[in-house]
């Protein structure tokens, strides 16, 4: 991937992230850490009480390696991520910018409406990760999925 592309989609990931704080009240150390030292969060739910609970990414090895090796298979850019626990594994969905420059300006509105299109990684059995879109809300500073 070229370094002009990886730029691009940095400063694509930080619309996103301010998208996102605006929209759902992300907390603004999400998007600063990001932007200052290449910081990324996810956003776990634990129970019907706990969700959107933020932590970073790299306190967990297995996310930070699936990370980086689906940034490299699909040339994308992970923004933030939501780890779900669901009947049929964990599910780490990836909110990410892809390398369809031409898709962007639709990607940032179907996240204004709480559509991101995500990469829905299934981390206990990978036949069941797919791209898709997926629905959030605004959920203790940070987001959570519910469709």
């Amino acid at each position: 991937m070229s370094e002009d592309l990886k730029e691009l989609q940095k400063n694509e990931a930080l619309n996103r992230l301010r998208i996102l704080q605006m929209n759902y009240e992300l907390l603004e150390n999400v998007v600063s850490e990001f932007e200052q030292d290449n910081k990324l969060y996810y956003s776990e739910y634990i129970n019907q009480n706990m969700q959107g609970i933020l932590y970073y990414i790299d306190n967990k090895e297995e996310f930070t390696n699936a990370i980086k090796e689906f940034e490299e298979k699909h040339q994308a850019k992970v923004y933030h991520a939501i780890l779900t626990p669901l009947t049929y594994g964990r599910m780490l969905s990836l909110l990410y910018v892809s390398q369809y420059t031409e898709e962007w300006q639709r990607d940032r509105n179907e996240l204004s409406e709480g559509l991101p299109l995500a990469y829905c990684m299934n981390l206990d059995d990978d036949t069941m990760s797919e791209f898709g879109g997926i629905q959030i809300e605004k959920a203790n500073g940070g987001i959570t999925r519910i469709a």
